[in-house]
């Protein structure tokens, strides 16, 4: 029995199809001079594979992010891609931000995000005066129908660990903006990664750093793509990137195919 209703599968599908066709009409055919490459392999696929190269590299903003608003916009109010923030942060808030960091980096304790975010409601509520900051628009922003408010940055599924501290300031302020300029709403910021590259195996890489607290701002693969649905659809969207996959086949074939009988210039 399918958990995605036939509008949802359909909006899913609509926007990876529409994705790969706005990245087939900007894609320019790869330049460098590879001559063993090309003569070994042949220029369609050297050309193929570029495009799969920069199709990767830029996944998240080009496939995740669509996607998964497409899939969070039946469970939540309003959903929202790159949304801006005030650039104005509450002083005492960002001093007290950037204490809590420096307390990760130092190893002097471990994540606790129900105590962090104590502490900058605690500083929101002693001051008034703001200081301009450089605050990253938010990913996905989704909006509860409870008036409950989401922000969630989209990562790459192994971030350096210099990467950490990042991450996790960008939350904290988003959160005391959030706090701040959205009184009586419940406010959530997290990190998501897309999928697990340890699969079958729980996903290492945070037992690295105690930056973040797993329990409560990091969702990891199935958690983040079931947390918009509200609903166990992690295979079922597998099945709609399949489906999407196999209506692009002749698409993209048909594209490169155009460079197979193409020399390299020698």
């Amino acid at each position: 029995m399918s958990t995605l209703d036939a509008e949802t599968r359909g909006r899913i599908e609509a926007a990876i199809l529409a994705a790969i066709g706005r990245k087939l009409e900007v894609y320019e055919p790869e330049t460098d001079y590879k001559p063993f490459h090309t003569r070994l392999l042949g220029r369609d696929r050297m050309q193929l594979y570029s495009f799969i190269h920069s199709l990767v590299t830029n996944f998240g903003s080009a496939i995740y992010e669509p996607v998964a608003a497409a899939l969070a916009s039946k469970r939540f109010a309003n959903v929202e891609l790159q949304r801006g923030l005030p650039a104005e942060l509450n002083s005492a808030a960002s001093s007290q931000i950037d204490a809590i960091v420096d307390n990760l980096l130092d190893g002097r304790q471990d994540s606790e995000r129900m105590q962090e975010e104590w502490l900058i409601r605690r500083a929101l509520a002693s001051s008034n005066a703001t200081t301009r900051t450089r605050v990253p628009k938010v990913d996905l922003w989704l909006e509860g129908r409870d008036d409950s408010i989401t922000m969630v940055e989209l990562k790459t599924v192994k971030p350096n660990i210099g990467n950490f501290e990042h991450f996790k300031r960008n939350l904290l302020r988003w959160y005391a903006l959030g706090f701040a300029h959205f009184p009586g709403r419940s406010i959530r910021t997290a990190l998501a990664l897309p999928y697990n590259p340890y699969h079958p195996e729980p996903y290492r890489r945070w037992t690295l750093n105690g930056m973040l607290d797993l329990d409560c701002e990091v969702y990891i693969a199935e958690e983040f793509w079931n947390f918009l649905a509200g609903a166990d659809v992690h295979d079922e969207l597998l099945d709609c990137f399949e489906r999407a996959g196999q209506e692009l086949r002749d698409e993209i074939d048909a594209y490169f195919g155009k460079f197979r009988d193409l020399r390299d210039g020698t």
